[in-house]
């Protein structure tokens, strides 16, 4: 089960890259907080701002590992996210949009499943000296995914 999860979060990463290789592709670390039911964990990971693939809509995979209450929870989010620069002026940035995740949840004592989930996401950024940028997002479940997650994160220019 964990070959499959690997060779789809590979090949998810892959299909993006194409358009992505017309212009400079950003990735970025980024630490949150998961809540799913009962589960409470903090979770670290990587985004890539990969391709814009409309005005202003960004294709922005990411790979989070959670770690807590003796689980370890593996996600890869798909996201589109719409910059509404209309809104907000510089260096201030405001997205909201969504996609869909696999989560793999796995204890000590079990192989975990991966399921397909469906999420929203809102975030703000701001852009530092250079182009680099700081972020922060909430992301809400709407099916088979983490109810709630809040996540700062640290974007790298190219």
């Amino acid at each position: 089960m964990l070959r499959t999860f690997v060779l789809i979060a590979l090949l998810t990463l892959g299909a993006g890259s194409a358009p992505a290789l017309q212009e400079p592709v950003n990735f970025g670390a980024r630490v949150g907080y998961t809540s799913w039911d009962d589960v409470h964990q903090m979770h670290v990971g990587g985004h890539a701002i990969l391709a814009e693939i409309f005005p202003n809509v960004d294709y922005t995979p990411s790979l989070e590992v959670g770690l807590g209450d003796d689980l370890t929870l593996l996600t890869l989010n798909n996201d589109l996210t719409y910059r509404f620069t209309e809104l907000t002026t510089a260096p201030w940035g405001l997205y909201g949009g969504g996609g869909l995740g696999l989560h793999r949840l796995q204890s000590d004592d079990r192989d975990g499943d991966a399921e397909l989930g469906l999420s929203a996401v809102v975030g703000s950024t701001y852009e530092l000296a250079g182009g680099n940028r700081l972020r922060a997002e909430v992301r809400i479940g709407l099916m088979d995914t983490p109810d709630l997650k809040l996540t700062i994160g640290y974007t790298f220019a190219r």
